[in-house]
């Protein structure tokens, strides 16, 4: 078993783990820290939005547990059922990318002055920024350790395969997560009414256009930054 482990890249990714639950933490200081003129506290919403980026990370460990240890007759089963779980909750990770919009949103902007000589406003650029950084490492760690296992199992082109189809779902979901405002629950709990707004959304050329005009950018960010991350990680071990 523990040679499955080791195949599979542990204790390594034990260790990233920590790293990143560290920088996560940092990073929710940070936001916590972030006061309004006023007293208020305006981001705390990310905190709920960074937990659901630690969902997909939570469910590839689950993948690894599952392919390390269980019997061959139920393991393809319930890879099949958290592995779906891990794509549902997957979008969630690098959807910190767009809470970068809140800074603009959130921070008291005035276009007759400098604002960006305002160091207020640089806190609270790179302290979302910040956030962003993390959902797109959490986004590449748990989906190079799926992918790892369909190379396992299918070999390299099907993985590649599959983290191209992942980015690309992704984007669309981030879409609909932050313009649709859709939960990855919903999928389950209302999947008529999903499939109803699917319908129109992509049968109305404004709203696919817009769609469209979104996921090739969000999709361009996902791809550079996951294939650096992934090139950077084989550069190591070389």
């Amino acid at each position: 078993m523990l040679e499955k482990l080791n195949a599979l890249h542990y204790p390594g990714k034990i260790y990233l783990v920590i790293v990143l639950s560290v920088a996560t933490l940092l990073s929710l200081i940070s936001v916590y820290n972030i006061q309004t003129p006023e007293g208020s506290r305006p981001y705390l919403f990310i905190f709920w939005d960074t937990f659901l980026a630690w969902v997909p990370v939570g469910f590839a460990v689950m993948l690894d547990v599952l392919f390390s240890y269980t019997r061959k007759r139920v393991r393809a089963l319930l890879l099949i059922i958290v592995g779906a779980a891990w794509l549902f909750f997957y979008p969630n990770a690098p959807y910190l990318v767009t809470d970068l919009l809140h800074v603009f949103a959130r921070y008291s902007l005035d276009p007759t002055k400098r604002f960006w000589s305002d160091i207020a406003f640089w806190q609270h650029l790179f302290t979302i920024f910040t956030i962003a950084m993390l959902g797109l490492l959490l986004g590449a760690y748990s989906l190079f350790s799926v992918q790892h296992l369909m190379r396992i199992s299918f070999g390299v082109m099907a993985s590649w395969i599959f983290a191209i189809l992942v980015l690309l779902l992704s984007s669309f979901g981030i879409y609909i997560g932050r313009f649709i405002r859709w939960n990855s629950w919903d999928v389950i709990m209302r999947p008529g009414h999903i499939l109803q707004e699917l319908i129109v959304m992509f049968t109305d050329r404004s709203k696919l256009y817009h769609i469209v005009s979104f996921c090739k950018f969000m999709f361009m960010v996902l791809l550079i930054s996951y294939v650096l991350i992934y090139v950077i990680t084989k550069v190591r071990k070389v």
